[in-house]
């Protein structure tokens, strides 16, 4: 049995290259941060910004376009990540769980103003004593 190299190199295909129509965004688009409806054009469901190659702005609207998409993040017009997932493990399902049955952490006030609490009871005992002496 002998194969011969000619015959399958003869019978190769050529290739069609299909032109892709270009996409191309209105010139006339005024794209701002204080204007949240028109940038959301622009992000994914995740909260990305979309690619040049994708959403057809030339190099300058890209440009302008992330730049407010930045801005409108920063003061909260946008959101940075649209989906959050709870933290896994132990401490987010005890975040959970305190959600869920409507737990509120303590706030701790105390009379004198001060941020620090003491660790000792002796501390305790020798204030109350400076306190009631003064």
């Amino acid at each position: 049995m002998s194969f011969s190299s000619a015959g399958a190199s003869s019978k190769k295909k050529k290739r069609k290259y299909l032109m892709r129509k270009k996409r191309t965004l209105d010139k006339g688009l005024i794209v701002d941060y204080k204007n949240p409806e028109a940038l959301k054009r622009f992000i994914t469901d995740r909260g990305k910004i979309i690619p040049r190659r994708i959403s057809g702005a030339t190099q300058e609207q890209q440009r302008s376009i992330t730049l407010a998409v930045k801005r409108a993040r920063y003061l909260a017009l946008l959101p940075f990540a649209v989906c959050h997932e709870t933290e896994r493990g132990f401490v987010g399902e005890m975040q959970a769980v305190a959600q869920s049955i409507g737990f509120k952490p303590r706030t701790q006030s105390t009379g004198g103003g001060s941020r620090f609490q003491s660790s000792s009871p002796k501390r305790d005992e020798r204030r109350e004593e400076e306190s009631t002496e003064s």
